[in-house]
């Protein structure tokens, strides 16, 4: 196979069987016969197609009564992207039925409100993990709700935190992307049912009703022009999909970093199987958020591709939506695998509380400072504290002199604490806000916005 997605060794690496299998050719081909039954079957209910024409065109629309080899043969042939596989439906059906096929249709009505199933099912199962990923957030963030870490700035050590703030960052942003998601179908999973230029002349007076009829039995939107050359909707699909696959490549960058040996403060589950080198036995290597991080960069730059394809020339234009059929299922496979390895990575994670101690004491209390300056500035301003505690920390740097002790010996700070005061000052725990609050706020908003959650 040329593409990884589907390569017979590595393609569970890249994605999944129940992603793949939305995007499965044969699965594409049965989608196209299913719209082709239904539109047989709503012209008969309205007297346009016979009764009997109908009910074979339903008989044998499934991709098994199809000569697989004469569409591969007839592709070559017929250099249409849709044609062999009508020739084949037609060659399927007895008693002439097959002339009432795609009929009054054009080759992008099939195609494209196949398309609009093949992003419902993909959202469906990108949903699911994503709500599944979020509740597992919510549970670590609430079981790490108080535990104090260092709040990192410009990679260096800021000011203390909790791991369980943390986390609730990341599920926050979980639910807005599934806010996103769950606000798409209207306008991505449309009907396509307008012919040749949109005017649905083909189709005859009846032609309002076909497509309502149509919109309803495959649940999809019927909007009101044909979007043929609108690809807002497919950009839109695509384009979330990026801010998905964002949203899990900072989480897969936070646990790749903190796993790494100079923090140490979380790891990756790790099976017994798992090989981390091939030279260094000693390897605990973060390869799931490692391997996301690969990933999710493919997700993203196909945004770019999927905004190309809104510019159409006039009212028809493959070459745009053609890229359609490389970005919709590359971005959902892969996206797919690494909402699942996220999963599987928050699922079990593991936390050394014992190294975050360690690094939170690593500076002996100047992530503190930003108290001390506050509480220094009742007497001397704000910006006078600032400028003589960063003397003083310079100081302590040059000299290695551990910031409580520099604090006490500054000639510039005497009488302005006493030591139970500094040791108050310097209590990492006590200078967290409102972090548990915001633990618990990102709890009950999604409490309150998984009312609207779709079953699924």
């Amino acid at each position: 196979m040329a593409h990884i997605i589907d390569h017979r060794f590595y393609k569970n690496s890249w994605g999944t069987p129940e992603m793949r299998e939305v995007f499965d050719e044969r699965q594409r081909f049965q989608r196209w016969l299913d719209i082709w039954a239904g539109l047989a079957t709503v012209q008969a209910e309205l007297g346009i197609v016979p009764q009997e024409a109908a009910d074979e065109i339903v008989a044998k629309a499934k991709v098994e009564n199809l000569d697989e080899d004469f569409i591969f043969e007839d592709l070559g042939r017929a250099g249409h992207t849709l044609v062999p596989v009508l020739r084949a439906f037609e060659k399927a059906c007895g008693n002439g039925a097959g002339e009432w096929i795609h009929y009054g249709a054009t080759t992008q009505d099939i195609q494209d409100t196949a398309l609009s199933m093949e992003m419902r099912d993909a959202w469906a199962i990108l949903l699911r993990n994503l709500l599944t990923l979020e509740k597992i957030c919510l549970d670590k963030a609430k079981a790490y709700r108080d535990t104090t870490m260092v709040g990192r700035t410009h990679n260096q050590h800021g000011l203390p935190m909790t791991l369980g703030m943390k986390i609730a960052s990341w599920a926050a942003e979980i639910r807005r992307d599934i806010e996103r998601l769950k606000a798409m179908p209207e306008r991505s999973f449309l009907l396509m049912m307008h012919g040749g230029v949109g005017t649905m002349a083909a189709l005859g007076p009846q032609a309002n009703e076909i497509v309502k009829r149509l919109g309803e039995r495959f649940e999809l939107t019927v909007p009101p022009v044909s979007w043929a050359s609108a690809r807002d909707g497919v950009a839109e699909f695509v384009s979330t999909l990026g801010i998905v696959a964002g949203t899990m490549g900072r989480i897969a960058n936070e646990v790749y970093q903190l796993s790494r040996t100079e923090i140490g403060e979380m790891h990756e589950p790790m099976a017994d199987t798992v090989v981390g080198s091939t030279t260094m036995p000693h390897k605990r290597n973060a390869v799931r958020s490692e391997f996301s991080g690969t990933m999710v960069r493919v997700v993203m730059n196909n945004v770019a591709l999927a905004l190309q394809s809104m510019i159409v020339t006039h009212e028809r234009d493959a070459s745009v939506w053609r890229l359609d059929w490389h970005t919709i299922p590359e971005s959902s496979v892969m996206l797919d695998r690494v909402i699942g390895h996220m999963n599987t990575v928050i699922g079990g994670l593991a936390v050394n509380e014992a190294r975050i101690a360690e690094n939170l004491e690593m500076t002996q209390g100047a992530i503190m400072s930003e108290a001390l300056m506050f509480r220094l500035s009742d007497a001397l301003g704000k910006q006078s504290a600032h400028h003589v505690l960063h003397g003083v920390l310079m100081r302590a740097a040059e000299t290695g002199t551990p910031y409580r002790q520099a604090l006490q010996d500054a000639p510039e700070l005497a009488g302005k604490f006493d030591d139970s005061e500094i040791a108050a000052l310097l209590d990492y725990a006590s200078y967290v806000g409102t972090a548990g609050d915001q633990v618990d706020a990102t709890i009950a908003e999604s409490e309150r916005l998984s009312a609207s959650d779709p079953a699924l």
